[in-house]
C-alpha cells in the first residue's frame, strides 16, 4: 500500500509540475518568447510525459521558415539548431508521434538556405507511419497519411535519380501508398450510406494515390 501511495505521489507531482510547464509554454509562444517555449518543452519531454503540443511545434517551426523576431528582438533563424536539437532530443522520448516527426521534416524541408532532402524525406517516413496504423478506423489518420503521402511524392519524384537514396525512397513511396489505398478502401466500408460526402473525399483521395503510385512504379522501372 505505501508503495502504491508512492507512486501515486510521484505521479501527481508530475502532472502537477507539467502542467506548470504547459502554461508557461502557452504563455511564451503567445509573445514570442522562443526560448522560453524551447527551455519548457524540454523540461515537459524531461518529466517522461508522452508530450506533444501541435499548435507550439508549428510555432517553432514557423519562428525559423519565416524568420520571426523574438520577444529580444532575434530573427528566427538564429533559434534554428536549438529548434532541431529540442526535436531530436523529443523524438527520441518520444518515437511514434506524427505531429512531431512532421514538424521534424519540415526544418529540414521548408527552412531556406538549411534544407536537407534526404533527412525530411526520412522523417516524413517516420510521421506517415506514426498515423498509419489505425488508417482504416480513422478518418482523421487517414487524412494525415494522404496529405503526407501527398508530400513525400513531391519531394521524392523530384529526388534526383543519381541520388543514393532515390531507389529506396521510391520504394518506401511505394509501400506507403499502397497501404494507404488498402486500408483507404477499409475505411471506405465503414462509412454508412448517409456520410456521402465523406465518402466521396476518401474516394478522391484514393484515385489520387493510385495514380501517385503508378507514377512510382513507373519510375522503378528506370532505376
Amino acid at each position: 500500500t505505501s508503495r502504491c501511495i508512492s507512486a501515486y505521489k510521484q505521479w501527481y507531482q508530475r502532472r502537477v509540475r507539467g502542467r506548470v510547464w504547459d502554461n508557461f509554454l502557452c504563455a511564451a509562444a503567445q509573445v514570442k518568447d522562443f526560448n522560453s517555449v524551447i527551455f519548457a518543452y524540454r523540461n515537459i519531454v524531461s518529466s517522461g510525459q508522452k508530450y506533444s503540443n501541435k499548435n507550439i511545434l508549428n510555432c517553432l517551426v514557423s519562428a525559423v521558415r519565416d524568420n520571426m523576431i523574438s520577444v529580444d528582438g532575434e530573427p528566427g533563424i538564429k533559434f534554428y539548431d536549438k529548434v532541431l536539437d529540442l526535436f531530436k532530443f523529443a523524438s527520441s522520448k518520444v518515437t511514434t508521434n506524427f505531429d512531431l516527426w512532421k514538424s521534424y521534416a519540415e526544418m529540414h524541408l521548408d527552412v531556406k538556405g538549411k534544407e536537407d532532402t534526404s533527412k525530411g524525406i526520412e522523417y516524413l517516413i517516420k510521421a506517415y507511419h506514426s498515423a498509419s496504423l489505425y488508417i482504416e478506423k480513422s478518418m482523421d489518420d487517414f487524412l494525415r497519411c494522404t496529405e503526407c503521402s501527398k508530400v513525400l511524392h513531391s519531394y521524392i519524384m523530384a529526388e534526383p535519380k543519381e541520388s543514393p537514396t532515390y531507389a529506396q525512397h521510391l520504394q518506401s513511396l511505394k509501400s506507403i501508398l499502397q497501404i494507404l489505398i488498402t486500408k483507404g478502401y477499409k475505411l471506405l466500408e465503414t462509412m454508412a450510406d448517409s456520410e456521402s460526402d465523406i465518402k466521396e473525399t476518401i474516394s478522391e483521395y484514393l484515385r489520387k494515390a493510385k495514380q501517385h503510385l503508378e507514377e512510382v512504379e513507373e519510375a522503378q522501372l528506370f532505376v
